[in-house]
């Protein structure tokens, strides 16, 4: 677990703690009401999921728009301003959309840089993005998407979907050996993953209204390989995901 992983599960047990302390303190009546009125609302939640956010680099961009909202809605708890949810979300959402898109053009860039490095000292391009690629990295937004991964040494990657989604196929793919990361952003969007039933899957990530399923089978004739795992972990706001097997 590297030091970005352990400051998130830090920072979320410590919001677990504070949210049985707040819990049990307006349980008791301690909590004055203008207190109660700004810690158990949804802006707040908001403000925490941006916070926890923070943590992740492949989340930076998103903690700083759910910052964005739970701070408008925490103002206009104090002031009245006559604006509604639906004023302030669509314009987010399109500033999401254009800097995921700014950054989806700039890791293809200097993917392809590398990939031009390594050819011209005459050896294979590693790391590049494709159907027998060790890695993943779809992006799905307004749309959807089908793609079959075929790689023998899959590690896992990264898959957004912003009001989209995706189904990914890896019957095909064999797991590399130890810990592989798969990072998941789901906003009003979701992602399907086909898996070979030996797989195993531990899923991590932070929901808010809604979550990622784990559908498949279990088949006792099928063993599970102990000496490879995939964790799926990142954020997920509205939206939602399934594991199959076949």
């Amino acid at each position: 677990m590297n030091e970005n992983s352990r400051s998130r599960t830090f920072f979320f047990a410590v919001i677990i703690i504070a949210v049985g302390i707040i819990l049990l303190l307006d349980g008791v009546g301690i909590i004055p009401w203008e207190a109660r009125r700004i810690l158990i609302s949804w802006p707040m939640l908001l403000i925490v999921a941006g916070i926890y956010s923070l943590f992740s680099d492949q989340h930076r961009v998103l903690g700083y728009v759910l910052l964005g909202v739970g701070g408008i809605f925490m103002v206009n708890k104090f002031y009245n301003f006559d604006i509604s949810f639906w004023q302030v979300i669509w314009p987010l959402v399109l500033i999401v959309v254009g800097v995921s898109i700014i950054l989806k053009h700039g890791r293809t860039r200097r993917q392809l840089a590398y990939t031009e490095q390594f050819t011209a000292d005459g050896e294979p391009a590693a790391g590049d993005i494709g159907q027998n690629s060790d890695y993943i990295d779809e992006v799905s937004i307004f749309s959807g998407s089908e793609k079959t991964i075929t790689s023998r040494n899959f590690r896992g990657g990264k898959i957004t979907s912003i009001f989209g989604g995706s189904e990914i196929n890896l019957t095909q793919a064999q797991l590399a050996p130890g810990n592989n990361n798969l990072e998941i952003t789901a906003i009003f969007g979701g992602s399907t993953l086909i898996v070979p039933p030996e797989w195993q899957i531990k899923v991590n990530v932070t929901a808010v209204f809604g979550g990622i399923s784990d559908k498949r089978y279990k088949r006792r004739d099928v063993p599970t390989d102990e000496t490879k795992i995939l964790y799926i972990d990142g954020l997920v706001l509205f939206g939602g995901g399934e594991i199959k097997s076949y």
